[in-house]
């Protein structure tokens, strides 16, 4: 090992993330090692989590010449598709701001669903740079980084750092300085190295949407709706050249609040009608700064270093690359001075960004109608980006900073606004009239909705059957039926939210919806009434009594034989016997 706090010629480091901060970072090391006239001997290995969404990749002008700094060729194709702004969203359709975009400022890279993501076309291109300086790929994922003691007869500095060893797979090495750049992936706290404290994360679900670009002209505009759910803090929706991709993030978000966020989308005109979800699966998402970054031959780059959800650029992921390059360079084997070159001179700014943007979260939540105008106001006034191009949303401004500060400011207004004033609900400008006899017949079950629809076509009665609920929002906001039969077990999202969402919107509310359910319980039931459903009906169900509930007659015992329907079953309204056993 080097007897010398400084990397030299021969030095070996470990780079724990094969991805964008990791590729990026290897580049960065031997670009300016070279430029130094330091060979350094690098290893990427992999690390993190594998996403098989895809995310596309934002590039910002700053973004492109960091890439290309770095050695990158960027390919003609990237810029075929321009995003013209970012639309900011609150309240459905109430409140919406347009920040726009400079000519040429803002480009989607992205590949789905007929190659890559556009992150991963951007790591594929890095790491293509990276390995023609002579960087190596390790595909192994490290499972920890061990410090052994040094020989006692080494120099002093080398005594205190000491070997590194990165375990991987069975296998160790031994290197002089080891760099985390693995995200939010498992190798985090004491494994890195004892008292490390990556950036909070916070848990979001991910998706492709294809058939659903999103405007009403098809134009480039990215979308940002703030508090859609009580459970979602903001969903994302970033349209690529084929797809949407949309990122949903909140403390307790799941893949169903996702999708009902979606149907809510589709009805207020997000998205197109007819939209399907190709992919979705959860992820992480930065949060914050994180704490003790840095450790005698060790520190950690990019996500697992600081972020935050509105940063959806690369510019501070780059620039957090090059900053780690010189400090590993000038003081790698020495904490105090790895800490003052890396973290307080290097991601100073980029620090107080991060926790900046996770501040503004809460603000824009409880800002409620005004946010979208905060984003507005904070452009307004913070005109110009910082030293790295920082403006959320890959923008140029506002600042984090500066949105955090008119956030807090129409946080603070929203809430005394909510104190003096009678809530009054916003009235749709148009609501379509119910269609009479027009039903809808929500199961995944195909039996079920085919015994359903003959019951009720038998009557002259039209019926639309919804084998996916993703369409179900969107079709009951445009077409009101007479009555919809939910059922509680779906396929994205359970018939209870379901129907608690129709009723809290004004264009569906007054919808009739019947819940069924083959869990004939008492708690069950209870939810149903607690969402808004008129009438629980356990499986199977009994066709005259369901009819007799849609209708209000009462079956005649004296006519004819009954009809034959697939699944015979049994309804029981909500009445008497709603707390019936």
């Amino acid at each position: 090992m080097s007897g010398t706090s400084k990397l030299t010629s021969g030095s070996r480091v470990a780079i724990v993330g094969g991805g964008i901060a990791g590729a990026g970072l290897a580049a960065s090391l031997l670009f300016n090692g070279r430029a130094r006239g330091v060979a350094l001997d690098v290893r990427v290995y992999a690390g993190g989590t594998e996403e098989r969404t895809a995310p596309p990749a934002l590039l910002t002008p700053e973004c492109r010449s960091r890439l290309a700094a770095l050695g990158c060729r960027i390919p003609p194709e990237w810029r075929a598709h321009e995003l013209r702004g970012v639309e900011v969203i609150s309240q459905g359709e109430g409140e919406r701001e347009l920040l726009p975009c400079a000519a040429g400022g803002l480009w989607v890279v992205d590949g789905w669903p007929k190659g890559e993501g556009g992150l991963d076309m951007v790591r594929h291109v890095l790491s293509t740079a990276a390995s023609a300086q002579g960087a190596r790929f390790v595909d192994r994922h490290v499972e920890r980084v061990e410090r052994q003691a040094p020989a006692p007869d080494a120099p002093t500095a080398v005594r205190n750092a000491g070997p590194l060893v990165v375990r991987a797979q069975g296998s160790g090495e031994r290197f002089h300085a080891v760099a985390l750049a693995a995200g939010a992936g498992p190798l985090m706290g004491d494994n890195f190295f004892k008292g490390f404290r990556p950036a909070p994360s916070m848990p979001a679900v991910q998706a492709r949407l294809q058939g659903a670009m999103t405007g009403r002209d098809l134009a480039p505009v990215a979308r940002l709706w703030i508090s859609p759910l009580p459970a979602v803090d903001a969903l994302f929706l970033i349209p690529g050249a084929s797809s949407v991709y949309a990122l949903a993030f909140g403390a307790a978000v799941t893949p169903a609040d996702l999708c009902q966020v979606l149907m809510m989308a589709a009805r207020d005109g997000l998205l197109e009608e007819g939209f399907e979800v190709a992919a979705l699966e959860t992820t992480r998402l930065p949060f914050g700064p994180g704490r003790t970054l840095v450790a005698p031959g060790q520190l950690a780059v990019g996500p697992a270093a600081f972020g935050h959800p509105l940063q959806v650029g690369l510019s501070e992921t780059l620039a957090s690359c090059s900053r780690a390059a010189v400090a590993l360079l000038d003081g790698g084997l020495d904490a105090p001075s790895l800490e003052r070159r890396y973290v307080r001179d290097g991601l100073g700014e980029l620090m107080e960004d991060a926790a900046a943007g996770a501040r503004s979260i809460a603000w824009l939540r409880r800002a409620g109608k005004r946010a979208p105008a905060a984003f507005v106001a904070a452009r307004a006034k913070h005109s110009q980006g910082g030293v790295y191009g920082g403006g959320v949303l890959g923008l140029s401004a506002p600042t984090p900073l500066g949105l955090l500060a008119a956030a807090r400011w129409s946080g603070v207004r929203e809430v005394v606004g909510s104190w003096l004033r009678t809530p009054m609900e916003p009235v749709p400008t148009f609501v379509p009239e119910v269609e009479p006899d027009l039903y809808y017949v929500v199961d995944d079950d195909a039996d079920t909705r085919e015994a359903l629809t003959l019951l009720l076509e038998s009557t002259g009665a039209r019926v639309v059957s919804f084998a996916d609920e993703l369409a179900l929002f969107c079709a009951v906001a445009r077409r009101p039926p007479t009555a919809i039969l939910l059922d509680v077990v779906l396929h994205w999202v359970d018939g209870l939210r379901l129907c608690e969402g129709l009723k809290q919107h004004p264009l569906t509310r007054d919808t009739r919806v019947l819940v069924m359910s083959g869990l004939n319980r008492p708690h069950v039931r209870q939810r149903a009434l607690d969402a808004g459903a008129e009438a629980f009906l356990p499986k199977p169900v009994n066709p005259d009594r369901l009819l007799c509930q849609l209708t209000g007659r009462v079956p005649d015992p004296l006519a004819a034989a009954p009809r034959e329907v697939p699944r015979p079953v049994v309804v029981e309204s909500f009445g008497e016997d709603r707390f019936a056993s």
